[in-house]
């Protein structure tokens, strides 16, 4: 431990906070794409020289610990002796950064007195990357290079000499290009900002002073963890899961095992035993699973304190190569994200043995779609897509919350039905909960919502994320599953046609029009132990009507609950 006080030890590692902060306000109110500036579709870390986390922002949890293994993979590349002042750099390939290759890493090194200090960095899901499917999330590729540009750690400024070739290579090769220029030059000023705030923290107290701070804030985050993990039981827990199938070979399930092994301090999480990886897009790579392991592990134990490198020490994980979880070159990735949902699930219902009163039922599994048109012929060319709220998990003490996003229980939000409506040519004729929540248990999990678009114009083609209807998300220690998701397409011919599986390329015209039903979230203990005042506000609120409250619960306890609803 170092010998600063501890009132300059927080005043610098929350100030290193509200760097990182301000970085992600920068984003919100300067992005062009509302799948980042309202959905929140990014994140934001600071770290040290060395890459590791000392402040983040509160966007996507999971791109959060992605960010520093990025970095010090282009340390690795460049050597710390190879960043010059003025660099900003970009990397993608899922194999570095840990997701997909839309989700684009800009980050750069911050110098103070002519000295590596610390990096700032921002990865984002940009509005298209030059992939086979208009703004990426591709539904059937087999190859890394179907799904778009690649950015190798490339310098797009070179010691404040801006590339211009590579940009303009960059805009003529995707197809919103304004969209794409805005969103990265919004990136870039939340990089440049971040760097410039710690360099004033560094002229403030002295980079020594600021560097030992960050170093002391970490090992205090480390022992703090390793008490929480000391007070677990020791002991090895399983859990394991299945995607669907992988989008290319149908019908076929992909297995997800882990196992979580507690000993005294330290927990390791093995992912021996899950299937290899895929000929579909579905594969997650390790750097990712770390980022999701690391994630979770910080969700269950320390939630509310600001997260930095030290509280990820604890933790080992392992994988065979090349697995699902594991995926490398050229493992297609683009529609990661349902494994990734997964992992977070499968993991936490290894815990939920551990650790019951600390671990929620599965929220619902990703669902989205994307309208888009690059035809010029029958209007402007757009993309928009968004994943879809749906229910989040029960917990153990309480219902799990209505129309959350699908990130580990919530972490952002949807764009609202006034931006969608003056951006793109549709009207919303609905939006409201979905009523039939089969999540039900002592606490049951959080509805899904119901949203209903009609198409202004034509030319436009509708792909749908769908997953996990064959293999169901679960409910907790007797409580429901998370139910289905499902979209009903209605053709202004009279046509309809409802789809439960991931679909790409569905062309509508001026008049079409599609329901999309998102799940609920999946209950917590048995629903004979729910509580007569919960039932009767389920019935109050409309959730429930008392025939449903009857099967359920039973006829008794529905005829109490309507009593004291009564009363």
């Amino acid at each position: 431990m170092s010998l600063i006080d501890p009132i300059t030890r927080q005043v610098i590692r929350n100030a290193a906070r509200a760097a990182a902060r301000e970085m992600q306000a920068i984003v919100v109110k300067t992005a062009h794409s509302p799948l980042i500036y309202e959905v929140q579709d990014f994140g934001v870390v600071m770290t040290d020289r060395r890459g590791r986390l000392v402040a983040e922002g509160a966007a996507l949890a999971g791109f959060l610990a992605c960010l520093p293994p990025s970095i010090q993979k282009g340390i690795e590349i460049y050597g710390e002796g190879g960043f010059r002042e003025g660099d900003v750099l970009l990397a993608n390939e899922p194999y570095d950064t840990g997701t997909h290759i839309s989700d684009t890493v800009v980050y750069m090194p911050v110098f103070v007195d002519g000295k590596l200090a610390a990096f700032t960095s921002v990865m984002a899901h940009w509005a298209d990357i030059g992939g086979y499917a208009p703004g990426g999330w591709c539904p059937t590729t087999t190859d890394i290079h179907q799904e778009g540009l690649m950015f190798p750690h490339t310098k797009l400024y070179d010691a404040g000499v801006h590339n211009t070739q590579l940009h303009k290579f960059i805009m003529r090769n995707v197809r919103h290009p304004s969209a794409v220029e805005g969103d990265l030059n919004a990136l870039i000023a939340a990089c440049r900002t971040g760097g410039k705030r710690f360099q004033e923290l560094c002229n403030r107290y002295g980079t020594d002073v600021v560097e030992s701070a960050l170093d002391d804030g970490m090992e205090r985050s480390e022992a703090r963890m390793r008490e929480e993990i000391r007070a677990m039981p020791d002991g090895v827990y399983t859990a394991e899961s299945y995607l669907d199938d992988d989008g290319v070979t149908l019908g076929k399930p992909v297995k997800i095992v882990v196992t979580v092994t507690i000993e005294g301090e330290r927990i390791t999480i093995d992912w021996t035993g899950s299937d290899p990886a895929t000929a579909g897009p579905v594969n997650h790579p390790l750097v990712g699973t770390r980022a999701i392991c690391g994630t979770v592990l910080k969700y269950l134990t320390m939630p509310n304190d600001p997260t930095n490198d030290g509280h990820l020490r604890v933790l080992d994980v392992i994988a065979p190569r090349n697995t699902i979880v594991s995926a490398e070159y050229p493992s297609p990735c683009d529609s990661y994200g349902y494994a990734a949902e997964l992992v977070i699930a499968t993991l936490i219902r290894a815990f939920a043995d551990a650790i019951p009163e600390r671990c929620p039922a599965a929220t619902y599994q990703l669902f989205g779609f994307k309208l888009s048109r690059t035809n010029d012929q029958f209007g402007v060319p757009f993309i928009y897509g968004e994943p879809l709220d749906g229910g989040g998990g029960a917990m153990p003490h309480s219902d799990g919350v209505d129309g959350i996003m699908f990130v580990g229980n919530g972490d952002a939000p949807n764009v609202p039905v006034e931006v969608v409506e003056a951006r793109y040519p549709v009207l919303i004729n609905q939006y409201s909960i979905r009523s039939d929540n089969i999540g039900v248990g002592k606490f049951r999990g959080g509805h899904g919502i119901i949203r209903e678009y009609t198409m202004l114009e034509d030319g436009i083609r509708l792909s749908l994320s769908i997953e996990n209807n064959q293999y169901r998300l679960w409910g907790l220690f007797g409580g429901g599953d998370v139910g289905d998701s499902k979209v009903e397409i209605n053709f202004k011919d009279g046509r309809q046609k409802v789809v439960d599986a991931r679909i790409a390329d569905i062309p509508l015209s001026k008049g079409d029009s599609f329901k999309l039903l998102s799940p609920n979230g999946g209950g917590w203990g048995e629903p004979a132990e729910r509580a007569i005042e919960d039932i009767a506000r389920d019935l109050d609120e409309g959730l429930l009507d008392h025939d449903k409250a009857a099967a359920i619960y039973g006829a008794d306890r529905a005829k109490a609950a309507a009593a004291a609803l009564a009363e």
